[in-house]
C-alpha cells in the first residue's frame, strides 16, 4: 500500500469563520495565541499573516529535538493562507483552511510534498509521524484558543 504524501489534519472549531480567520489575521500582534508545549510561536520577519511574500519562523519540537523554521506565505484567498518552507531547505508547503460550516468553521491545516524529493521526505515513517503529531497538536490548540479568545464571555 502507497502513502500518501499530503498529510491533514481537520477540525470544526466553534467560532463564526470570520472570526476564525480574525484569529490569524491578529497573529503578528498576538504571537502567543500559537504558542504551546511543541511550538514556541511565530515570529514575523517582515509583512504579517495578512500578505502574500511574508516572511516568519517557528521554534517547534520534534522528537524532543528543536528545530528553527522558516517560512514565506506564498498565497493568501478569502478562506486559505497558503505558505512553503524555506529553511532548512526542503520541498515542502503548508496550507491553512478556514471552510465555513453554518455558525462554525472547519479549520485544516495541510502539509505536502512540493516536489518528488518532498513528496519522498514526507512518507519516511518517522518524519511522517512527527509531522502528523506536530499538525494535530497545532490544529487543536487552534481550535482552542479560537474558541477561547472569541467566546461569549470575552465579548
Amino acid at each position: 500500500m502507497k502513502t500518501s504524501a499530503t498529510l491533514k489534519t481537520v477540525t470544526t472549531v466553534e467560532v463564526p469563520p470570520s472570526e476564525a480567520k480574525q484569529w490569524f489575521m491578529a497573529l503578528e500582534e498576538h504571537p502567543e495565541r500559537y504558542q504551546f508545549d511543541t511550538h514556541a510561536g511565530f515570529r514575523f520577519e517582515s509583512g504579517n499573516f495578512g500578505e502574500p511574500g511574508a516572511l516568519f519562523r517557528t521554534r517547534e519540537r520534534f522528537h524532543g529535538i528543536r528545530l528553527t523554521l522558516h517560512f514565506k506565505l506564498t498565497t493568501i484567498g478569502e478562506w486559505h493562507f497558503r505558505f512553503r518552507l524555506l529553511r532548512p531547505p526542503l520541498p515542502v508547503w503548508g496550507t491553512f483552511v478556514i471552510a465555513p460550516l453554518d455558525e462554525h468553521t472547519s479549520l485544516t491545516l495541510e502539509i505536502g510534498g512540493a516536489s518528488p524529493l518532498g513528496r519522498v521526505i514526507l512518507r519516511l515513517p518517522l518524519v511522517r509521524g512527527a509531522i502528523e503529531r506536530q499538525i494535530r497538536g497545532e490544529v487543536e490548540h487552534i481550535k482552542a484558543s479560537m474558541e477561547r479568545v472569541y467566546s461569549p464571555d470575552n465579548s
